[in-house]
């Protein structure tokens, strides 16, 4: 009465753990990187290899899955994903990515971007458990020393999508002949697909502004004062964002309030002098970020629509019928609160 009859056994499945997925001339590629215990247990053996790569196509992502399947001879459990690896042929995240949100994949599993999703797929160690774990590993690194961000699939189908707002996606860089992987700055991406891009130097600011600063991040700011070189943990991170209108333009206000701890002043730079310089250096980062991203791209990545409408409720109506004229034009004020932890 408690048979399985009709099911599929573990053994039939190929369980997979990571996900490239792009669009070229109306073809759909998926590369996956499937589970393959060496040992031939389920226990893998962490000396060797334990995953192999295989690739389909489709006219349609479902039709991808199916020829990757094929290849495998075995159904394709996609519950494992720990990442999800897109490519500039996305042209429509929310519409595409949503096929994984309805419990195929987990709504937390990572989203990032690479030129080649299937280079960074097949880019498998030459020892160790899963790759998958790896890339893990080294964007959580990246993250916390404020040198990437962490965006969900969950994120990028509703920022892109109902909601009209935007994502920044994480971009990975793969050395599949060195077996080497790196996080390089961020795209940004909404309705119109892939477009616009952070430098990590400005990813700071991008994390700083969407107030993802979490307690184990241990961020470096290196400054300069006078030609001597110094550097400050920022140890935490608090920031606050509003939006107002002035003479018909848009006004976005970050108060961001930090606490820093002093990694290295070879020169003894005075305290004082050294908060104004990362303060400074913090400041310039914001900047930039805002500049690129909600002025030259028209990319909203911190929530500004939600904002309006919390703020401002009186504009919001006039706001959504034109974003993007509010978003090019719009002031950014920034006041940086620093205190030693």
């Amino acid at each position: 009465m408690t048979g399985c009859f009709g099911g599929t056994e573990v053994n039939d499945r190929a369980f997979v753990q990571l996900m490239g997925l792009d669009e070229r001339d109306g073809i759909y590629m998926v590369s996956l990187q499937v589970y393959r215990s060496e040992s031939g247990s389920p226990e893998p053996d962490t000396s060797k290899a334990n995953s192999t790569a295989v690739s389909g196509r489709g006219y349609t992502i479902s039709e991808a899955l199916a020829d990757a399947e094929t290849k495998t001879g075995k159904r394709l459990f996609l519950g494992h994903i720990k990442m999800l690896i897109i490519g500039r042929g996305i042209n429509s995240p929310s519409d595409e990515l949503s096929l994984f949100t309805d419990g195929s994949i987990s709504p937390s599993c990572p989203v990032v971007y690479s030129d080649d999703p299937a280079e960074a797929a097949e880019t498998l160690p030459e020892e160790g458990a899963f790759s998958a774990e790896q890339f893990l590993n080294i964007m959580s690194a990246s993250a916390a020393q404020g040198k990437t961000v962490y965006t969900s699939a969950a994120d990028v189908v509703s920022h892109t999508g109902k909601q009209g707002c935007g994502a920044a996606i994480p971009v990975i860089s793969a050395n599949r002949k060195e077996k080497r992987i790196e996080f390089d700055g961020l795209v940004l991406a909404d309705q119109r697909g892939i477009s616009g891009s952070i430098p990590e130097d400005d990813v700071i600011g991008v994390k700083l502004l969407k107030d993802e600063f979490e307690k184990d991040d241990r961020i470096t700011v290196p400054v300069s004062v006078n030609g001597r070189q110094a550097a400050v943990f920022i140890t935490d991170a608090d920031t606050k964002l509003r939006t107002d209108f002035r003479n018909g333009k848009l006004v976005v206000s970050a108060d961001i309030s930090i606490k820093t701890k002093t990694a290295e002043n070879p020169y003894g730079i005075i305290n004082e002098t050294l908060e104004k310089a990362v303060a400074e250096s913090i400041r310039n980062s914001c900047e930039r970020a805002f500049s690129e991203t909600v002025r030259s791209s028209s990319c909203d990545i911190f929530g500004i629509k939600k904002l309006v409408r919390k703020y401002c409720p009186e504009y919001y109506k006039e706001y959504c019928s034109s974003p993007g004229k509010y978003l090019s034009d719009s002031i950014f004020a920034i006041k940086i609160r620093s205190e030693k932890a």
